[in-house]
């Protein structure tokens, strides 16, 4: 039986997972499904088990975000027999030098580094390049056009891209909308995600229709400012954490997502929100510039003024706006957790990796 080791900060049921943890997620059911035995090495937030096994994959918590790095570097020195899958969020596990181990990244984290920490983001953001530097000849996965653009910059030559899936199937049923004009966020609440640049486009719009609203989704360490300073706005709701089936019906009603990130490796959001009929209108960033076809399935903008403009001009003009909504749908047919795995288990098989 072949056996795999995913070296990721996070897990499944890690309060902060995110897109990356769920297409991680993905990828080791798919190996499991081709008979391999997979670890998944990651921090312990207090409340999480030491050692847990969740749909056959093994997860091995040790360390916070930042030492399970460490922690997880000399776990699999210990796996010389394993395939090693080297998630690099930021920062990587050093497996760089082992034969055995591949790369999986997302996005650079760049000048995340900076705005979540300031100006002592800067050291990071010169380790991050150079860390990644000593990767540069391994097997790399990443998700999108952008990320791959930014890898082959710093010299890497074996990248391949693999898009997110979808847990969805995108049905023609879904373009009821709301009544009332109804803009959407959906994101962790932290800085990187921008979520107060949604609410300053949305606050543009209600000034000009009165009846509009904004239903915020999500969780993180904004909420409680985000939540004292406009939860008394007319028109504006915070639902917090949402289960996936309210997500879906929210994204459903309405009838634009908003996407103020800094930067994304893909946006998984934006081809959720595609799949139930909505179109995302987002800022100019990488990782959005390949999950929004600009002007066809949603819209690219450069500020949160532009984004309110935008939404309302097409909210006046419905006969576009319905045709928006239609190519968005589409496009998120070509979208899937199946041929995700798939080509995952292609890439592996076309490298000798059974």
């Amino acid at each position: 039986m072949k056996k795999i080791l995913i070296l990721n900060r996070r897990c499944i049921r890690h309060p902060e997972r995110g897109g990356a943890e769920i297409y991680t997620y993905e990828l080791a059911k798919a190996l499991i499904e081709h008979g391999a035995a997979v670890d998944w090495f990651c921090a312990r937030p207090k409340y999480l088990k030491r050692v847990e096994k969740i749909d056959g994959i093994k997860f091995i918590r040790r360390g916070n975000a930042f030492t399970t790095h460490f922690y997880g570097f000399f776990y699999a020195l210990q796996k010389r027999d394993c395939l090693i899958i080297d998630e690099f969020n930021g920062l990587g596990f050093l497996t760089f030098f082992m034969k055995n181990s591949i790369l999986l990244i997302h996005q650079l984290y760049d000048h995340f580094w900076t705005v979540e920490f300031g100006p002592i983001g800067y050291p990071f953001r010169v380790v991050e390049r150079m860390i990644l530097s000593f990767y540069r000849k391994k097997p790399t996965i990443t998700v999108s056009v952008s990320t791959h653009e930014d890898l082959k910059r710093l010299g890497f030559k074996d990248v391949t891209i693999i898009h997110n899936g979808l847990d969805l199937i995108p049905s023609n049923d879904t373009l009821k909308k709301e009544e009332n004009l109804t803009l959407i966020f959906l994101g962790r609440l932290k800085k990187t995600k921008n979520p107060e640049e949604a609410i300053k486009a949305f606050l543009l719009v209600h000034r000009s229709i009165p009846n509009a609203k904004l239903w915020i989704i999500g969780d993180g360490p904004l909420t409680k400012r985000l939540e004292k300073r406009y939860g008394k706005d007319k028109g504006i709701h915070f639902f917090g954490f949402v289960s996936d089936q309210e997500k879906y019906e929210l994204l459903r009603r309405a009838h634009f997502l908003l996407v103020p990130s800094l930067t994304e490796g893909w946006g998984q959001v934006v081809i959720q929100a595609n799949a139930v009929g909505t179109p995302a209108i987002g800022f100019e960033v990488k990782g959005l510039q390949d999950s929004i076809k600009n002007g066809q399935t949603g819209f690219l903008v450069k500020d949160y003024k532009e984004m309110s403009l935008k939404a309302m001009a097409l909210w006046k003009d419905q006969d576009q706006y319905v045709a928006i909504c239609k190519k968005a749908l589409n496009w998120s047919n070509h979208f899937s957790w199946e041929k995700t795995k798939e080509e995952f288990i292609r890439f592996t098989a076309n490298r000798g990796i059974r």
